[in-house]
């Protein structure tokens, strides 16, 4: 989990983690069923609908009195992969002919 790819910014919050918590990667699945690689994980995933398995579990710790709930995740299943989005906002610009102001010489 140490060579996990995340982004810059995030990195110090991973291994503050690594500190604290028992780390596992979680599969993730493209459309067609097959493994998504960790190192594509944030261009497949981000905007795409997926379906997630997982339990949920509950304790109660009498000595304490304190109720914890864990999560734990086991499949990740992308079901619409994201939507493309321009390299370039000017892409999503279109000019009209008939815009306001524009004289056709018919």
């Amino acid at each position: 989990m140490e060579s996990w790819p995340v982004s810059m910014h995030s990195i110090h919050h991973l291994k503050d983690l690594f500190e604290t918590h028992d780390i596992c990667p979680l599969p993730a699945f493209n459309t067609n069923r097959c493994l998504i690689p960790s190192s594509q994980y944030d261009s497949s995933l981000r905007g795409a609908m997926a379906k997630v398995h997982f339990t949920v579990t509950h304790h109660f710790i009498k000595k304490n009195k304190c109720h914890v709930y864990m999560t734990l995740l086991h499949r990740l299943q992308v079901l619409c992969g994201p939507d493309m989005v321009p390299s370039s906002p000017f892409k999503c610009v279109h000019v009209s002919m008939a815009s306001p102001g524009h004289k056709s010489h018919a």
